[in-house]
């Protein structure tokens, strides 16, 4: 079986509740372990009597093969990106540098490894030992051990804190926060007898650099008033310090001479070296917005340093070139939209610039970036310009602007997926909705994707085969945040789709195709039973009273997951508008995803059933997976087990959105979890335990036995188990409900099963006894 890369991960589960990851903790992608041991919408083929959190459970990332267009997507379960911060680093010791990462989008770092032939991949393994930060970092080498560095915001002091690089046995990066002696471990400055910490706002981009050729960093920052440059020189080397030591002075209050305005793109250049555009108001009284991003590099090979910078305000990145001396920058030029070969970097919206080598042919590219999370461009969000010269003689040509992006799943913003088997071959595909997506002229391009299931002997593989399933975008000027849900909702046999929307409500889609068939779905009925669930409802149908109707789960912006009763009939559903009016709930289980001092939880639930619990995993806008459960008969409005606020101290980012199936058909239970960058992430389980979902390694099997034919059309004989093994037979399909049941067979030699229940498509035959356990695959044709 082929599944790329694989990273494990072994963790025990216990009772305790791991403490609530807000927003802004934890921001690496580990491994997912997930405490539970169930799959699907309704019933799996396995016996979940115990807790799912008390289970030993295996988890391994995978990367399975993604087609778009017939071509391979390298890097599609990256995870997204929105507003990447792009720096090089050998992170794993191999002598190659690869990429690191870190998404305002969530406050997560990515990392991407770098292969021969300008190949890459994602490796969210090398940030095992990574820190916390936030807002933004930089990658450097401060103490020239030859060993990365983070410099990053510091928000006790709103300034710059240092994390010293060091390397573990395994060659993988961890850091230590370094304390330079001053009241907080942060970067401080000298300046008329005291010490002050170097100014840097949450929302700006600093650069560190050594701007004056002496060997060590500098900093360049705009002040708290805006407008000026402000230059800290590192004095160390002047002091004879080694270089362990960062020491600043507060050497120019105007570096370049010019001032940055806010009203255009373009700099207020000053009349020449030495001096200050509108020099009297250098010590105050201009007030500007924060901000600005800034980088200073060599950008025509004549050895002193320009500068690029970014605006709050616009999508163009501003070019200053410095035509002073290396004691005295005075910016002369400019280019207001930086452009190189009549290509304008457009980046909406907050635009910086990263000087790194993107492609290992040893000269540094130009990528640009936009650094705001939110209302930015989505999709257009890595715009490399390749260095086609040298270093000492730069040529910077356009060659994309989806850097990555083009190799991955990315939908925009928000990816909010399902699982649902479109064309009825018994294999589950992905449907994937997003909350909008930036196209030049809209913000709110708002549809659904298909990826369809083409798994062949259990080697995973999906290719995108509909970017606009069901032709949704037809709508999103009037509605938008697309959130999908199927289910069987007029028992006809088919699933029909209930969508939710931005504004709380659902659409609902009827599957008029039957059972077995592809789904066709009739045209959308919106603000579907009057039904609100809070903003961006995100619903998720499942028979949660065990009545026998299909009822409506669904999550809100205010944190809370709502119950919509059925109150129909088998063949005709029927819905109280109201969350507040029996026998609706509106707070299911008590549940409320808000993070401690947040006003909004965005949970996003998935339920599964057995015969003795239910389970309920919700993502949330903290970027963590909880777990729930609770016993059939419990009234639903009373308070559920928690078994876990953050699975496995998994931290997805921000708006973590997880769906859960059998993707291969081989008994083993899949996940796939959306976020906030409008990515996917894969993983599958591997359950080590007696009693959990674990049809995957042949020694888990209790015993053997046969089924034949398989594949087959008609009826089929299940035989050959040891005598008095067996107690009990069970079919499920490829979502876990089951579909026949016998028991009391421990004397009879074989069964015979006519198939009756069961279109073509993947099943599962589980037969269990004294000895345990055993499960076999079969297909229906």
């Amino acid at each position: 079986m082929v599944r790329g890369k694989i990273h494990r991960s072994a963790i025990n589960q216990g009772f305790t509740a791991l403490p609530m990851l807000i927003l802004r903790s934890f921001p690496f992608l580990l491994f997912l372990v997930l405490s539970v041991a169930w799959i699907g919408p309704v019933f799996l083929p396995f016996d979940l009597g115990t807790r799912a959190s008390a289970q030993a459970i295996e988890l391994e990332r995978v990367f399975p093969i993604v087609e778009q267009n017939g071509e391979v997507m390298d890097l599609a379960w990256l995870g997204g990106l929105n507003a990447a911060q792009f720096q090089a680093a050998d992170l794993d010791d191999d002598g190659l540098e690869d990429l690191l990462l870190y998404d305002r989008a969530g406050q997560v770092f990515v990392a991407v490894r770098r292969l021969a032939g300008n190949k890459f991949e994602p490796a969210p393994e090398l940030l095992e030992h990574f820190p916390t930060v936030s807002d933004w970092m930089a990658v450097r080498d401060y103490n020239l051990d030859g060993v990365p560095d983070l410099f990053t915001f510091a928000p006790d002091v709103t300034g710059i804190q240092v994390l010293r690089g060091r390397r573990q046995p395994d060659g993988l990066l961890a850091f230590d926060l370094v304390d330079f002696g001053d009241p907080d471990p942060a970067l401080y400055f000298e300046f008329e007898n005291q010490r002050l910490s170097i100014f840097v706002s949450a929302i700006d981009y600093p650069s560190i650099v050594d701007a004056d050729a002496d060997g060590d960093l500098d900093i360049l920052t705009f002040n708290v008033l805006g407008g000026y440059l402000d230059f800290f020189k590192n004095v160390g080397v002047e002091r004879g310090l080694g270089a362990d030591t960062l020491v600043y002075e507060l050497q120019d209050r105007c570096w370049g001479g010019f001032f940055e305005n806010g009203l255009s793109t373009s700099l207020d250049l000053s009349s020449g070296p030495g001096e200050c555009f509108q020099e009297g108001l250098r010590g105050g009284g201009v007030s500007r917005h924060s901000g600005s991003t800034v980088l200073n590099l060599d950008y025509n090979g004549d050895g002193l340093m320009d500068v690029m910078l970014g605006d709050i305000s616009y999508s163009q990145l501003t070019l200053g070139i410095n035509e002073g001396s290396q004691d005295q920058a005075w910016i002369g030029s400019q280019d207001a939209e930086w452009q190189t070969g009549g290509v304008v970097a457009q980046i909406p919206s907050f635009p910086a610039a990263f000087h790194l080598d993107v492609d290992d042919d040893g000269d540094n590219d130009i990528l640009g970036a936009p650094t705001n999370a939110l209302n930015a461009g989505d999709v257009e969000v890595a715009w490399w310009y390749e260095n086609t010269g040298s270093d000492a003689s730069p040529n910077f040509e356009f060659k994309t602007s989806q850097f990555l992006i083009d190799q991955a799943i990315d939908v925009g913003t928000m990816a909010n997926v399902t699982t649902f088997d479109y064309d009825g071959d018994g294999r589950l595909d992905l449907v994937v909705g997003n909350n909008d997506e930036y196209t030049g002229t809209n913000f709110f391009d708002s549809r659904l994707r298909l990826f369809r299931n083409v798994t062949v002997d259990e080697d995973l593989r999906f290719e995108l085969i509909d970017e606009d399933y069901l032709g949704l975008s037809e709508f999103f000027n009037g509605t938008w945040a697309f959130a999908p849900s199927f289910g069987d909702l007029d028992g006809d046999g088919d699933q029909d789709a209930v969508i939710g929307v931005r504004n709380g409500k659902f659409m609902f889609l009827e599957n008029t195709a039957g059972p077995g068939a592809t789904a066709v779905f009739a045209r959308p009925v919106f603000e579907w039973f009057g039904m609100d669930a809070n903003q961006r409802s995100k619903p998720f149908i499942v028979d949660l009273d065990r009545d026998g109707l299909n009822d409506i789960i669904a999550g809100g912006a205010d944190g809370r997951i709502r119950f919509f009763k059925n109150t129909g009939t088998a063949t005709e559903p029927a819905f109280v508008a109201s969350d507040r009016e029996a026998p609706n709930i509106l707070q299911l289980g008590k549940i409320n995803t808000n993070a401690p001092g947040v006003s909004s939880g965005h949970p996003t639930p998935h339920v599964i059933q057995s015969p003795n619990k239910t389970l309920l995993i919700t993502g949330n806008r903290s970027g963590t997976l909880e777990a729930y459960e609770f016993a059939p008969g419990t009234p639903l409005d009373e308070e559920f087990t928690l078994l876990t606020k953050a699975i496995s101290d998994l931290q997805f980012g921000s708006f973590s959105d997880p769906t859960l199936g059998d993707f291969d058909g081989d008994g083993l239970l899949e996940a796939v979890v959306g976020n906030e960058r409008g990515g996917l992430e894969f993983f599958v389980s591997n359950l080590t335990s007696e009693g959990l979902v674990s049809a995957r390694a042949p020694d888990l099997q209790a015993f053997d036995f046969n089924v034949s034919p398989n594949p087959s059309k008609g009826p089929v004989v299940i035989s050959g188990w040891p005598t008095g093994s067996v107690s009990d037979l069970e079919i499920f399909d490829v979502s876990g409900k089951r579909i026949y049941q016998r028991s009391g067979i421990r004397a009879l030699p074989q069964v015979r099963w006519n198939g009756e229940g069961a279109a073509p498509g993947v099943y599962f035959v589980r037969l269990s006894g004294p000895d345990g356990t055993a499960t076999r695959r079969i297909v229906r044709q």
